[in-house]
């Protein structure tokens, strides 16, 4: 009989040579028996959960459509150009700030 010590040593060489030697007796009445495995219950109820939660976030945070509040088109389009002026302000003051850094990256590369 061998130790424990020797059995943790054995390579994957070894265990093939032992499971292919047949010289080993086997009892007739020897079953092997494996734990039940059930990953694939276990990871359909998962998928599941997560297909279910996603439907329940997105019905949550879904955005509502936006109503039509303008009746006359002459305020619609002052509106839209009022949208399009903050948004070119914005740009613009986007623009500035990258060329201030900009300069200042180029003076601090060029004193290295």
């Amino acid at each position: 009989m061998k130790r424990i010590q020797d059995i943790e040593k054995l390579t994957a060489a070894d265990w093939d040579r032992i499971g292919a030697d047949e010289s080993i007796p086997v009892p007739e009445d020897f079953k092997v028996r494996l734990p039940q495995r059930r990953p694939v219950a276990i990871w359909s109820i998962a998928a599941s959960v997560a297909v279910v939660a996603g439907i329940g976030l997105t019905a949550l945070l879904r955005t509502p459509e936006p109503e039509d509040t303008f009746t006359d088109p002459y305020l619609a389009y002052a509106a839209v150009e009022q949208a399009f002026s903050r948004m070119g302000d914005a740009v613009s003051r986007g623009a500035e700030l990258i060329e201030q850094k900009e300069t200042e990256f180029n003076k601090v590369t060029y004193w290295k």
